[in-house]
């Protein structure tokens, strides 16, 4: 008895796995997911220095933002640094920014203030979106200090 159960097991089969199979799989996934991910890219301008609020959070949402700067003298500029001169100009970078914005998104402004800006200079941004039709504003912030 024990001479056959050592010929049953004696046997020596080769028993490999095929894992090209599942490499393709795995770059197909890959690719999938940079295809259907949308890649989000804040431009931030290290002259302003934001506030901090001690209940700051970052919103939920990035879709649909529209980024205006305010530095501590009271200039604008837009996500890419280019200056804004008053609110028409303001409004107009708005408008444009708004078209571009994919259809059912709500489009929200970003204000990024400095934390020497005086509230006036928020006030004329947050009136020249509300011109533009856009009534969402997220005020940016850190949740502590810098270091």
């Amino acid at each position: 008895m024990s001479s056959k159960l050592n010929q049953l097991t004696n046997d020596e089969e080769s028993v490999t796995v095929d894992s090209s199979p599942m490499i393709d799989m795995v770059f197909q996934l890959i690719l999938f997911f940079m295809v259907s991910s949308r890649l989000l890219v804040n431009q931030i301008d290290p002259r302003v220095d934001l506030p901090v609020a001690e209940n700051a959070k970052p919103p939920e949402v990035h879709a649909g933002r529209i980024i205006v700067h305010i530095y501590d003298d009271g200039t604008f500029s837009q996500d890419d640094k280019t200056p804004l001169a008053d609110m028409a100009a303001i409004t107009d970078y708005v408008n444009v920014k708004k078209e571009v914005i994919e259809p059912g998104v709500d489009p929200k402004i970003l204000l990024r203030g400095d934390k020497r800006t005086v509230v006036k200079f928020s006030k004329q941004v947050v009136q020249a979106a509300g011109e533009a039709g856009v009534n969402s504003i997220i005020f940016s912030a850190y949740p502590t200090a810098k270091k």
